[in-house]
């Protein structure tokens, strides 16, 4: 009776082990945004805040200059602008 008693239990067990084993391997279906009605709207990622690495600092400093918002001279703006190819 005791030998019948734990052959039951590991049955019991090797079929939750299966289980869970089965459940582990299937995989969650992604989770999609749904695109609003609207065509005139777009979803887009939200902004990051990046930081530079100290040691690229190091190497470029002139990497903190915010090079977007650089006012160049008239002259300096032509010769940006015109040395591009068509």
């Amino acid at each position: 009776m005791e030998f019948r008693l734990k052959d039951l239990k590991i049955e019991e067990l090797t079929e939750k082990v299966s289980q869970l084993l089965l459940a582990r391997e299937t995989v969650p279906a992604p989770i999609t945004v749904p695109e609003p009605e609207d065509e005139f709207i777009t979803t887009r990622a939200p902004a990051s805040k990046l930081k530079i690495y100290p040691m690229l600092k190091d190497a470029l400093p002139s990497i903190e200059e915010d090079f977007f918002r650089i006012q160049l001279t008239e002259e300096e703006r032509k010769d940006a602008i015109y040395s591009c190819p068509r």
